[in-house]
């Protein structure tokens, strides 16, 4: 993963000190792919560095945080970067839990990127937020392809690709850094197939002790009804 972009990188640099490109505008496109093949690793970097760190037991922030409050700020920011993907949330505030708010908004972006990427222009995504069983729950369901049991068993693990994302952009560790948050933050985060089709991601966290009782009407999609009616946006 970090030799592509780094034999791109210095392929066009080579270019550039050889002369061979003639015309400023080569030059100007030849510069650009620098700077994207660049980036592109400096994310990799940042990417394996925060799994290392996870990997070392390192603690994560300890504050009370409203899950449902940073799955909106996604949600909002998903549907700005990405019109063509229509995004439901479905969300009953606060859902309290302990942890880092940022790493735990990484989750969430990770989450609605994979469902951006991974499938068809124009089909939406559900995201639902909550609390079952004595745990917040998020709910990042696609009308994508789907996954294979072989899929759902491996989607987590590092550099995995399935065969019909192998040709699609990224690095393969968006969803290994979705389950390492959510083990480091005392839950697990798990694949299976939507109820309607698609994909469904779901991350499991101990909810925080602020939390109140759920009330006891309402449903949530694969999940015990121990919500309460949801705010929909």
């Amino acid at each position: 993963e970090l030799r592509t972009p780094l034999t791109s990188i210095r392929g066009y640099a080579e270019l550039l000190r050889k002369g061979a490109l003639d015309d400023e505008a080569g030059r100007r496109r030849a510069a650009e792919r620098i700077e994207h093949e660049a980036t592109r690793m400096g994310v990799l970097v940042d990417d394996l560095l925060l799994l290392a760190r996870l990997d070392q037991g390192r603690p994560v922030e300890e504050a009370p945080v409203d899950l449902a409050g940073v799955v909106t700020e996604a949600v909002d920011a998903a549907r700005a970067a990405d019109p063509a993907h229509p995004v439901t949330l479905s969300a009953r505030q606060p859902v309290m839990v302990t942890g880092d708010a940022g790493r735990l908004r990484q989750v969430a972006d990770n989450l609605l990127h994979n469902a951006s990427v991974h499938t068809p222009a124009g089909t939406s995504v559900q995201v639902d937020v909550g609390r079952s069983n004595g745990h917040a729950v998020l709910v990042v369901t696609d009308q994508g392809p789907g996954l294979t049991p072989d899929e759902a068993a491996h989607v987590f693990d590092r550099f995995y690709r399935g065969e019909r994302a192998r040709g699609r952009p990224g690095t393969g560790l968006g969803l290994s850094i979705v389950s390492a948050l959510a083990t480091a933050h005392g839950g697990r985060a798990y694949a299976r197939p939507g109820a309607g089709g698609g994909a469904e991601f779901v991350v499991e966290l101990p909810l925080g002790p602020s939390a109140a009782p759920p009330a006891p009407s309402g449903t949530m999609a694969g999940h015990d009804p121990e919500l309460g009616e949801p705010a929909r946006r």
